[in-house]
């Protein structure tokens, strides 16, 4: 039995259709502008009808689209776009879609839920400079339970939310430490709730435990705020 076994159910729970509007204007990675974004987004909601807002997102750069699926009783599939503009795709890998636990999306005990994927990678960041070559990049999805914050500062028609994601640009003995899950954690697999299991584990309990990762957690970063279609 996996340890998502207790949460199982039939009760259908995805986020749907989201459209996403990259933050990295307000946020540095240290420090997130929330009353600047608040001012921005709610200012271009009050200026057009919601369906004409999504279009706009549409537009920016960086703009990615989300869509959700149910696999199981228990996982999810979250497909997502590559980043829209000219300099979207500069510095990040190509990442399109993970699996994640569906019964910890809008938990009330979780602040989020995320889904692991190991891809290929031909530039990375490391020691403050980018690098050429062939890698192996760990990238964690999260898809925050929020929405309620962001409903209380936002008048909005529908649900917003943040969605994040964190690259870790892994060297040759980190990968070594992962790269049995990199194939299963692409299946649809009827276990892939237990193989989500162990990755997480093994992801804080040996990736971010040594003492590389204690002081440089992850690479890179990217930071959306994500609303419903």
């Amino acid at each position: 039995m996996g340890i998502f076994d207790i949460f199982k159910s039939k009760e259908r729970k995805t986020f749907g259709t989201l459209h996403g509007m990259d933050l990295r204007e307000w946020n540095d990675g240290y420090k997130s502008k929330d009353k600047e974004i608040i001012k921005f987004v709610q200012k271009k909601l009050n200026s057009m009808t919601y369906e004409k807002f999504l279009k706009f997102l549409s537009k920016r750069e960086n703009y990615r689209k989300f869509v959700d699926e149910e696999i199981n009783d228990t996982m999810n599939k979250a497909t997502v776009s590559h980043p829209k503009g000219s300099l979207a795709s500069v510095g990040l890998p190509k990442f399109d879609y993970a699996y994640y636990p569906k019964n910890l999306l809008n938990h009330k005990d979780f602040d989020e839920t995320y889904g692991f994927r190991i891809v290929d990678c031909d530039l990375i960041y490391e020691d403050k400079e980018f690098k050429k070559g062939n890698f192996k990049t760990l990238v964690k999805f999260n898809i925050s339970n929020n929405q309620k914050w962001w409903g209380k500062r936002i008048s909005s028609e529908k649900e917003i939310r943040a969605m994040s994601f964190q690259f870790i640009d892994m060297d040759e003995n980190e990968y070594e430490l992962i790269k049995d899950f990199e194939n299963k954690i692409k299946k649809k697999a009827s276990n892939l709730v237990d193989v989500w299991s162990e990755l997480n584990t093994l992801f804080y309990n040996g990736l971010l435990a040594t003492k590389k990762r204690k002081a440089y957690p992850i690479n890179r970063f990217q930071t959306y705020l994500a609303f419903e279609e």
